[in-house]
């Protein structure tokens, strides 16, 4: 079974790859079913490592030396798994399990889901639905390649980017040189991918699999309507639950992310989706993560829209237990939703309104990132964003009621 257990000690030591304010809830769950958690961060002043029982200095985004770090740990203490939420590191979480030989996804697995070019390359091979893409290696390639297209709109990332990081819309009146040199700043491999952006509704799934049967407890519908303010930075604005989807649809989801799955060799565990749907109605994978996701979609907003966990559910897997189907089916029926503020650039001078936030019919939680005196930078990624508010209502329109309420409840004085 994947349910918590509160109250009575686990006598195991887990490890969670990321000590960030994302990978918080993780360690409290991690806390209260009893583990000894190892965490790991190349900042030893990391929040979540304040929960730790051990912590390891290492970047997540360093596999070797965060496997260095880990066989001296293991020296004294047997660790019996390691996982990850909300931070793209597979091939470091990979690394450790296959060394250690812990439950985990394979080595050949999480390089494809690190390098955005070798996951599409997969889901080609295998007639997988994705939006077309072409490695670009220099800024001429760019040119060529958008002067003998007919299509209107691409995005170029690096191919081993994170959280929005370097993501540019493009466009036929857009500054290439400008475009081909702002993305590469942003991935440490230096290879960068174009594709067309496909103008549809866009999604975020969560699914785990089992002998390859997906089951997915939540899809939240995800909020783009800021795009053209923050062009040609490709910015998401939060995410509802349920997306508006027919259960029709929801199938050919389920069968499209285990056709994705089974593309990058992966049968059983975490899977997360970024999707969209095109104006004929056919679902395409933009990208698959091997990971529990993060702005608090698999911590927050699933468990509280369906009251499945997923969090803990990946902790146990992580652990080697038998996950139980029925733990990843709907408990309960809500609707939830999250929102993000975005001041105007600048010195913070006041925050005002928390007061009447906390008031807020169907509040969860929310969170601000930065504080009066922090700099608010240009947003340019999902790191610049102010902060966030999560409600939860009966209703879908009633969730995006409140959420919007919320926002405008806060006034950020730059």
């Amino acid at each position: 079974m994947a349910e918590c257990i509160l109250g009575k000690r686990e006598k195991k030591n887990l490890i969670i790859i990321g000590g960030g304010v994302e990978q918080v809830p993780a360690y409290k769950l991690a806390k209260r079913r009893g583990l000894t958690i190892i965490g790991t961060d190349i900042n030893d002043n990391a929040p979540a490592l304040k929960l730790a029982d051990h912590y390891l200095i290492a970047s997540t985004r360093d596999p070797k030396t965060t496997l260095v770090q880990v066989k001296k740990f293991a020296k004294n203490q047997k660790i019996h798994g390691v996982m990850t939420i909300a931070n793209d590191v597979a091939l470091t979480v990979s690394t450790i399990s296959n060394s250690l030989n812990l439950p985990g996804i394979s080595l050949e697995a999480a390089t494809k889901v690190s390098d955005k070019l070798l996951m599409k390359n997969a889901f080609k091979l295998s007639s997988v639905p994705t939006p077309w893409f072409a490695p670009i290696k220099n800024l001429d390639e760019l040119k060529k390649i958008l002067l003998s297209s007919n299509l209107n709109r691409f995005v170029i990332k690096p191919s081993d980017g994170r959280g929005a990081r370097g993501v540019l819309l493009i466009d036929r009146n857009t500054d290439l040189k400008w475009v081909f040199s702002e993305a590469k700043k942003y991935g440490s491999s230096g290879k960068l991918i174009l594709e067309e952006f496909v103008n549809g509704l866009q999604l975020s799934t969560e699914s785990f699999l089992i002998n390859g049967k997906v089951f997915t407890p939540a899809i939240s519908e995800r909020n783009y309507e800021h795009l053209e303010r923050f062009f040609p930075y490709f910015i998401e604005n939060g995410g509802t639950i349920p997306a508006n989807l027919t259960n029709n649809m929801k199938n050919k989801i389920d069968k499209l992310i285990s056709d994705g799955a089974r593309a990058l060799g992966v049968n059983e565990g975490i899977v997360k989706g970024d999707i969209v749907i095109k104006s004929d109605g056919t679902p395409m994978i933009i990208e698959l993560a091997l990971r529990l996701s993060g702005g608090w979609l698999s911590s927050h907003q699933i468990p509280a829209a369906t009251g499945v966990n997923l969090v803990d559910i990946v902790i146990s897997h992580a652990l080697g237990k038998k996950i139980a189907t029925k733990s990843l089916f709907p408990k309960k029926k809500m609707a939830t939703a999250i929102r993000y503020w975005f001041p105007k650039p600048g010195k913070i001078k006041k925050i005002i309104g928390e007061n009447k936030l906390k008031k807020l019919k169907g509040l969860i939680t929310y969170g601000f990132l930065k504080n009066t005196g922090d700099i608010q930078k240009k947003v340019k990624m999902h790191a610049d964003r102010f902060g966030y508010i999560i409600v939860s209502a009966k209703k879908r329109k009633d969730a995006m009621k409140q959420v919007n309420k919320g926002i405008e409840m806060i006034k950020i004085i730059t």
